[in-house]
């Protein structure tokens, strides 16, 4: 009896261990989100104040948000019209409320690093609901596909494109996906809603919820699994069939880019041999192997969900903008969402088969980390490019150089600089819609990107000297020009 009382000791204190140890598990996605948040936020701000950040489309988002924490409504002056009519981002209100405190560009930069961020905690719980429940491999394996996603090469594309709200989208929508795999039917219903506010595009995303739902989804929630994919149908045709185009009145929209498809852009004429070059672009193919790749493969297990990453790729490849066409920048964040479906599916597969060592299932952690350092193009990976991540703070030189341009004046300066100034309610990028009207502000040492083509750019500073503007600042690397006549 002796015995047996020594020997009981240990059985109950691994099990009390095992019991106690749960938190590990979360805990390593929250680290990694951490680390991430830090990281990526570091950069953007390096570029903010370094004067390389982008007038399109990251002073055009701030000038609209700003625009509608001042009670202006969502006027655009880079589009000369209301924004909704062009991208339907309500969540432009909850930022709104934030700027209404703290009216800077830095907000957004914090709101864009958080859902960057936040994939892999999100992920994370998705993966566990998903994975089969009390085997040791299905929390290794949430672990070790959940903690890299923030340091996929496929996000830091959108890391290093500032902010877009699709930068937020990912993490609703999975942990959307995980209310509804929970049963917590409110939580899944606004989820669902917060990541329809954050572009037009998200209701395939919401769609793929729906569909998921009909497979694994709780069930309180698979009994009804229809009404979310009608959700994201009626948010698509009040919202962009009805809403956008009233605000629009025949304005821009960017379906423009798929006129060639109907032969309406001369440009680029339509024919077979255009149309197979457009899908199977070697960029955009790349790309996509490269996030099947830091799913450890997991989605060729799933190859019937798999189809559903091919509309938003064939949206994605088949439009007539670049970088839209190769799947850089935020726009590939569009296809992650039936990618990560697709990898949790191929992994619970994967485990149903048969026993998955938790040290393999830990392995699985490498190939995204690895490819995020070779492929990524976010310092300190190795295409990232360095230079415009290193230059000196010169935001306060910039504040005293326009110090004299009234808060509610026009302004036109340079495409890195257009972000400090986009808080108010007409401003644009030099030399695009330059008028008399407006004040000029000129970096010698400009950063271009975007629309902005350097010899117009050249041709325009030319002309100002004869222009009939007075020059009213230049400290030899800022310029700052009058309205004409004034």
């Amino acid at each position: 009896m002796a015995v047996e009382a020594v020997e009981a000791v240990p059985v109950q204190a691994v099990k009390r261990e095992a019991s106690e140890a749960w938190w590990i598990y979360p805990a390593i996605p929250l680290l990694a989100a951490a680390v991430a948040f830090a990281w990526t936020l570091h950069g953007e701000l390096q570029r903010l104040y370094g004067m390389t950040g982008s007038a399109w489309d990251y002073a055009y988002d701030q000038q609209v948000i700003w625009n509608v924490s001042q009670g202006q409504g969502f006027y655009s002056s880079f589009a000369r019209a209301n924004f909704l009519g062009i991208h339907f981002e309500l969540i432009f209100v909850v930022l709104a409320a934030v700027e209404k405190i703290w009216p800077s560009p830095i907000v957004l930069l914090i709101f864009s690093s958080a859902g960057l961020a936040a994939t892999a905690p999100a992920a994370f719980l998705f993966f566990n609901a998903l994975l089969p429940a009390g085997r040791a491999e299905s929390k290794w394996i949430a672990v070790a596909l959940s903690a890299p996603i923030p340091f996929w090469a496929a996000i830091q594309e959108a890391a290093r494109d500032f902010f877009h709200p699709e930068n937020m989208a990912l993490a609703f929508a999975l942990l959307a996906a995980w209310a509804g795999l929970r049963g917590h039917r409110v939580a899944m219903w606004l989820l669902c809603v917060l990541t329809l506010t954050c572009k037009e595009d998200q209701v395939y995303t919401i769609g793929v919820v729906g569909i998921l739902m009909s497979q694994y989804g709780a069930p309180e929630v698979k009994k009804h699994w229809r009404f979310i994919v009608y959700l994201a149908g009626a948010w698509f045709l009040v919202g962009t069939g009805i809403v956008q185009q009233h605000l629009r009145d025949g304005g821009y929209t960017d379906f423009v880019y798929y006129r060639w498809l109907f032969g309406l852009d001369s440009s680029l004429p339509l024919s077979p041999v255009t149309v197979i070059e457009a899908l199977f672009r070697p960029g955009a193919l790349i790309v996509v192997a490269g996030i099947v790749a830091s799913l450890a493969a997991m989605p060729l297990l799933a190859p019937r969900w798999m189809l559903l990453v091919i509309p938003p790729y064939l949206a994605d490849v088949l439009s007539g903008h670049n970088p839209q066409d190769i799947l850089n920048l935020h726009y590939v964040l569009l296809l992650l969402f039936p990618m990560v479906v697709a990898g949790g599916v191929g992994a619970r597969n994967l485990v149903l088969r048969g026993s998955v060592r938790p040290a393999w299932a830990a392995a699985m952690v490498l190939p995204a980390l690895i490819l995020g350092f070779a492929i990524g193009r976010f310092p300190p990976a190795v295409r990232g490019d360095a230079s415009l991540y290193t230059r000196p703070n010169t935001v306060a030189e910039l504040q005293n150089a326009t110090s004299m341009i009234p808060a509610d004046a026009p302004v036109n300066a340079d495409d890195g600089l257009a972000v400090w100034l986009a808080n108010r309610h007409t401003i644009n990028d030099f030399p695009d819609k330059l008028d008399g009207t407006c004040y000029v502000v000129i970096d010698r040492q400009a950063y271009l990107s975007g629309p902005t083509h350097p010899d117009q750019r050249q041709a325009a500073l030319d002309a100002l000297p004869t222009s009939g503007r007075r020059l009213l600042f230049d400290d030899g690397r800022f310029q700052v020009w009058s309205p004409i006549g004034d």
